[in-house]
């Protein structure tokens, strides 16, 4: 499948937009390992208001893809990747205003959960740090754009393992606070859920690449 001008448009702003959703990721890592002078909400607020903007930028390329969905057969791997790109900046706001709302009520995150939480964090932005790779080598070398796509699969498998033991060290230990449980294991489960739509964006990356290849 040739490659055209709307293709290459299309990767670039993709590209803007999962650059937007890293710095997300970066500040909920920033948040986890907030002092006790930092204000959680104000942290919080950077967050949501980045995710304002991936719903606009979103907004704006769905009426770009339409206005040039005859010269784009793959289109609907594009909007598979813009539809996961918009839903892991949704998810990481609701849970970095879970974590908020935790940190804001005193809640001390004990040792085993925060350090289960920040490695699944890093490994999420490891993850889209190589979905950015691989949506820029598109339109440079599409074998090479596939080799990137493929070091997300590793990272998801070890991010499930994380998740899994994380949601067993949740039920295992018996903890007084219900609601601290609640935030955290739904904290979890957004990262988690998150990691797999990177994975899924990759996927569609890896069927753009072969029609290059």
């Amino acid at each position: 499948m040739s490659m055209s001008i709307a293709h290459m448009n299309l990767e670039e702003r993709l590209q803007q937009i999962s650059l937007k959703v890293i710095d997300q990721v970066r500040i909920l890592y920033e948040l986890m390992k907030s002092e006790d002078n930092v204000t959680p909400m104000q942290v919080y607020s950077k967050i949501n208001g980045i995710k304002n903007s991936v719903e606009t930028d979103k907004f704006m390329l769905g009426e770009y893809i339409i206005r040039v969905k005859e010269g784009i057969q793959d289109k609907e791997l594009y909007i598979d990747i813009l539809n996961n790109l918009e839903k892991i900046s949704q998810n990481l706001d609701a849970a970095s205003y879970r974590l908020s709302v935790l940190i804001s009520r005193g809640t001390q995150i004990d040792e085993l959960m925060y350090k289960l939480i920040t490695v699944i964090a890093e490994k999420l932005l490891a993850s889209l740090m190589h979905l950015v790779e691989s949506l820029r080598l598109l339109s440079v070398n599409a074998q090479k754009s596939v080799e990137a796509a493929r070091n997300i699969i590793k990272l998801e498998e070890e991010v499930d393992d994380l998740y899994r033991s994380l949601e067993l060290k949740l039920f295992e230990k018996k903890y007084d606070d219900l609601i601290y449980v609640m935030l955290m294991k739904d904290v979890a489960d957004r990262l988690e859920d998150s990691e797999d739509m990177v994975r899924d964006s990759a996927t569609s990356i890896t069927y753009i690449a072969f029609g290059r290849i």
